[in-house]
């Protein structure tokens, strides 16, 4: 089934978004959020890893964020510090991390 076409949600622009944006705006947006050097993904992270996708392959790896088990095999995030991005937690369950990094972007000070 096809998708829905969507407009794009910056404020006025009035072209169809392709992922998150319309093209002029995920550049935008990309550009913004940095390199994934910048973002903290080095060669350390990269060897981290692949340690962790032997381990997950393996299996009886646990999530670091929830407790539960990551299947053999599945798809899973190699977690950072809620707030220190240079502390590589573990692996962890895609939506475990990504609820976390929303929850992160929405709190109020």
């Amino acid at each position: 089934m096809a998708r829905a076409k969507r407009i794009c949600p910056k404020p006025g622009c009035p072209h169809v978004a392709v992922g998150r944006y319309c093209p002029q705006h995920n550049r935008e947006y990309e550009a913004k959020r940095g390199t994934k050097l910048e973002r903290g993904y080095d060669a350390r992270f990269r060897e981290l890893r692949r340690i962790a996708l032997d381990k997950v392959n393996a299996g009886g790896v646990n999530c670091w964020r929830c407790g539960k088990p990551i299947e053999a095999g599945a798809p899973f995030d190699l977690g950072h510090d809620d707030h220190d991005r240079t502390i590589i937690r573990g692996p962890e369950h895609p939506r475990c991390n990504r609820s976390a990094a929303g929850k992160s972007a929405h709190r109020y000070a």
